[in-house]
């Protein structure tokens, strides 16, 4: 928590801070998913994943992803997912892959997706992420028909990294991360009244910690989607650029060259934000490259006991 700015000789206010732990994701061999690293085990002699995790990448509630297998059951055989019985639930629990109840773990059964049920699942979601995810895979394999048909021995693969990313991709994002979260705690730093010595994040108070707390979950791939973070952030920097436009009129009839410099480095800190969350969502991983990554990096099999 923020304490208020003090006058006189009072020591400065306790200022924002994202450490350097807060900065690393969970796992590095994990691509900094929508929340926790999302990777594939082997159950029933082929690999899924959590519904959860599938929810997390598609940016949507797990309930929402079950509810479109339970309503579609002639679309999602076993094949695509399948409701864990109560053996592979303690399996799993055993695995330290799902929590206990009561402990933070649902009492429902958890359902699980294969890759094929992941795929299926991008063609009848509504969330921007999905629908994404199914325009990639529809213009891959039409243009694999498309090469078929025009008498292709073998067919290419449009845009590659669409479906995977490089280890130089996983930097890129990890850094973006960085920076977006280095511009954001700069701009609740920056002093925007000199005469009481406060700044953005001190006058916002309560809404900027809020931000703040959610942009700290994001960074340690805690459950919160990017539409949450940016609309946070995006929050903050509206009501920083409202005290900006207070305060620049406040100053309009004087001449008070310290306090218009003030001013400016605010604006310039709420430019670097918004740039950073420009740059962050060109860079982020598309849904099918995170359902693929999750896919490829298989966990030890799970027994099935009946």
């Amino acid at each position: 928590m923020v304490r208020k700015a003090g006058s006189g000789s009072q020591p400065r206010p306790e200022q924002f801070e994202i450490s350097g732990t807060d900065l690393k994701p969970a796992d590095s061999n994990l691509l900094p998913v929508t929340g926790a690293g999302a990777s594939a085990f082997t159950l029933r002699d082929q690999p899924v994943m959590l519904a959860a995790d599938v929810a997390l990448i598609f940016g949507v509630a797990t309930r929402e992803i079950v509810q479109n297998i339970k309503a579609n059951p002639d679309i999602f055989p076993e094949k695509y997912a399948f409701e864990l019985i109560d053996a592979e639930v303690e399996e799993l629990r055993s695995a330290g892959l799902i929590s206990k109840p009561g402990r933070g773990g649902s009492r429902a059964k958890p359902w699980v997706v294969t890759r094929k049920g992941a795929i299926r699942l991008a063609t009848i979601m509504k969330s921007p992420q999905a629908i994404r995810a199914a325009d990639i895979f529809i213009d891959i394999f039409d243009d694999m028909v498309g090469q078929l048909q025009a008498g292709a021995q073998q067919v290419a693969i449009p845009s590659p990294s669409q479906l995977v990313s490089t280890e130089q991709d996983l930097q890129l994002v990890n850094t973006a991360r960085e920076r977006l979260a280095g511009a954001i705690t700069a701009l609740f730093n920056t002093v925007i009244d000199v005469n009481r010595n406060t700044t953005v994040g001190e006058e916002l108070q309560e809404v900027s910690s809020e931000a703040l707390n959610h942009i700290k979950a994001w960074l340690r791939g805690k459950a919160l989607t990017n539409d949450k973070l940016e609309a946070e952030t995006m929050l903050v920097i509206e009501q920083a650029r409202d005290m900006y436009e207070r305060r620049q009129a406040d100053l309009a009839d004087k001449a008070l060259d310290r306090e218009r410099k003030v001013l400016d480095n605010v604006i310039i800190r709420i430019k670097a934000t918004k740039e950073m969350i420009d740059m962050y969502h060109q860079l982020e991983p598309n849904a099918l490259v995170q359902l693929t990554t999750g896919f490829r990096t298989v966990l030890p099999s799970l027994e099935h006991k009946k």
